[in-house]
């Protein structure tokens, strides 16, 4: 959705005066094109599907490529008019498209071929109502405009100006995060590590931070309206005899890759399971032994088609919902923190 918006907005701003009300249409369909990629989930294996997924379809050098030419298509459908603008519609449509995918903690191979390196800036959940919301309303306040209304365009920018506004100002909030987590940290003694700070569920307001210490992980949650400067941290062990057993497995290494080393193995029900601490857990906040959002079964055969969804789902439910908006007030909800073998209990 989205996509659409922003591609519809585009669209209305760089050719919304030449062809009229079709431009927000045609916007919004480039704002979606590099996601065509999903396609694949019905040719390849789901492992596939999820690493595949924000590739090839989302660099950079191929949106430079591929926009002109669809900007060439259309400009010569439509009567050979208007060129340049069809070729800026298509090409910033589809590098706008990659920009807001980094900001999710997915990853988008922005430099394919010439590079598989996923970039992810972390600092908005994949689904965001508050970066959204500004422009449904402005696209939909146009869409009941007349064309020649002289309105449209400032009605357009303030849309996508206040977007923008909170898009920035969500690099700020996970730079409370960061300092939260390094300050904690620093309290524990340690230092020089890698870590992450991701959203949680629809805000930018609550974040999940993790550090990559020995053993295991370091996890905690930061509301920016915590007073205090350092994160309540609880610790996920790694799981020596699981990552042994799976060491040489393909499938384990190209899912280690993706997740840039975040990830825990964990058995459950006589399955084993591959989980990916940068998307949390459910209910992390106040339980530290709630399920994973994201779990991977690792069992032949098995049915990973809504392994990022079933977190989401989980997650939209009214307790969760309500547990989570406290939390975001800045209201500590953690029961206990100090459980040495948390994950054994809710791998999926």
């Amino acid at each position: 959705m989205t996509h659409s918006l922003v591609g519809a907005a585009l669209g209305e701003l760089i050719l919304g005066k030449r062809i009229g009300k079709k431009a927000m249409l045609i916007g919004a369909l480039a704002g979606n094109a590099p996601d065509i990629d999903a396609l694949m989930n019905f040719f390849v294996s789901d492992l596939d599907a999820l690493l595949w997924h924000r590739g090839i379809t989302h660099s950079v050098f191929v949106a430079a490529v591929v926009g002109p030419l669809l900007g060439w298509l259309f400009w010569f459908k439509s009567g050979k008019r208007f060129l340049p603008g069809w070729i800026a519609l298509f090409t910033l449509n589809l590098w706008t498209h990659e920009f807001l995918d980094t900001c999710t903690m997915y990853g988008t191979a922005l430099f394919m071929p010439f590079s598989d390196e996923r970039f992810a800036f972390n600092n908005i959940f994949v689904v965001d109502p508050i970066y959204t919301l500004p422009i449904l309303v402005s696209t939909s306040v146009l869409i009941f405009m007349s064309g020649n209304n002289n309105k449209r365009k400032r009605v357009n920018l303030i849309g996508l100006a206040v977007s923008s506004l909170y898009m920035i100002s969500t690099f700020f909030s996970q730079s409370i995060a960061n300092n939260s987590l390094a300050v904690a940290l620093q309290q524990k003694g340690v230092s020089n590590t890698e870590t992450v700070a991701v959203p949680t569920l629809f805000n930018t307001m609550l974040w999940n931070v993790t550090a990559k210490a020995q053993g295991g992980f370091w996890v905690g949650y930061v509301s920016v309206f915590d007073t205090d400067s350092a994160a309540q941290l609880y610790f996920i062990p790694d799981n020596d005899s699981l990552n042994a057993a799976f060491v040489n497995d393909r499938s384990v290494q190209r899912l280690a890759e993706f997740t840039n080393g975040f990830y825990v193995l964990r058995k459950h029900e006589d399955r084993n399971w591959f989980h990916d601490l940068r998307f949390g857990q459910v209910q992390g906040w106040s339980n530290p032994n709630s399920m994973f959002g994201f779990s991977f079964d690792l069992s032949p055969g098995a049915d990973n088609s809504m392994v990022v969804q079933q977190g989401r789902i989980e997650g939209l439910k009214r307790p969760v919902i309500k547990s989570m908006w406290n939390r975001m007030l800045g209201r500590s909800l953690v029961v206990d923190t100090k459980d040495p073998v948390h994950g054994e209990q809710h791998a999926h």
